[in-house]
């Protein structure tokens, strides 16, 4: 990844495997805004803005500089990762529309809240959702920016407090997770655990399924031999695999034991070009 930190800016000029617009709108994060033509990115209490110096390259200026290098991943070199993926042939289409994606390195409670929240959702109710969250329970950042709330804050939060930000059923799960989380539950400590052991672990925390908890260990945890599978997914697998599979469960062995250690980012490539397409 080509990129140099200045003293209050990072210069990124490798936009072949670094698109903004693809990275955001693929599904992994939800505060996220375009104003006056820049990318306003947020992730727990910090703030990024992002834009075009011109078709080569890219600035991006925040007070927390080396927070967002790491958010975004800049030091995998996603050139190899595109050379190991381009041996599955049915991934060509996929690569060269999608090869601006990056898997995000966010926090992990902002994860876990914020897909319990996309269960059987979409994007546009979601980030509503998560943005009432932190308007109303996080702390005021500048300019419009307000932080995600701590795992103290969330605490404060009822039942009646997560229907009004639009979360609907999932309100009660959220409620029960937090709790949860406050009396014990390790969501760091999955990070270093084997996956599968992880995904067990999360399964127990209420509005956590399956799509769920892989999202929340490839996006927030660090895992990278997860599938998750959704609508999109089901689809480029009976598209490229098997026109009748249903079961999602076996999709998922049977993909992250195609893909490995690749796993998280194929499916990233693949979602993105499948649901753009």
């Amino acid at each position: 990844m080509n990129y140099k930190i200045e003293k209050d800016k990072i210069v990124i000029s490798d936009l072949k495997t670094f698109d903004i617009k693809s990275i955001l709108d693929s599904g992994q994060m939800f505060r996220y805004r375009l104003e006056n033509g820049e990318y306003v990115v947020q992730s727990c209490d910090k703030v990024a803005k992002i834009s075009y110096i011109d078709a080569k390259n890219v600035v991006l200026t925040s007070k927390n500089l080396n927070y967002f290098a790491k958010f975004f991943d800049f030091d995998t070199n996603y050139d190899i990762i595109l050379t190991e993926l381009s041996k599955f042939n049915f991934m060509a289409p996929a690569l060269k529309y999608s090869c601006g994606v990056r898997i995000l390195k966010q926090d992990a409670l902002e994860t876990l809240i914020s897909f319990i929240i996309s269960a059987n959702n979409n994007i546009k109710r979601i980030k509503k959702s998560v943005n009432y969250i932190c308007e109303h329970f996080g702390k005021r950042l500048e300019d419009k920016n307000f932080a995600f709330p701590t795992l103290e804050e969330l605490s404060h939060i009822t039942e009646k407090d997560f229907v009004l930000a639009g979360t609907g059923y999932r309100a009660p799960y959220l409620v029960k997770t937090v709790q949860k989380l406050c009396s014990g539950f390790d969501l760091k400590a999955l990070e270093k655990m084997p996956t599968e052991q992880a995904k067990k672990e999360l399964l127990t925390l209420p509005g956590v399924g399956p799509k769920v908890a892989d999202c929340v260990l490839l996006f927030g945890l660090r895992h990278k031999k997860v599938f998750p599978v959704d609508t999109w997914i089901a689809k480029v697998y009976n598209d490229y695999f098997d026109k009748n599979e249903q079961n999602r469960q076996k999709m998922r062995s049977h993909l992250v034991e195609t893909f490995g250690d690749l796993s998280g980012i194929a499916q990233q490539y693949l979602f993105y070009y499948k649901r753009e397409n």
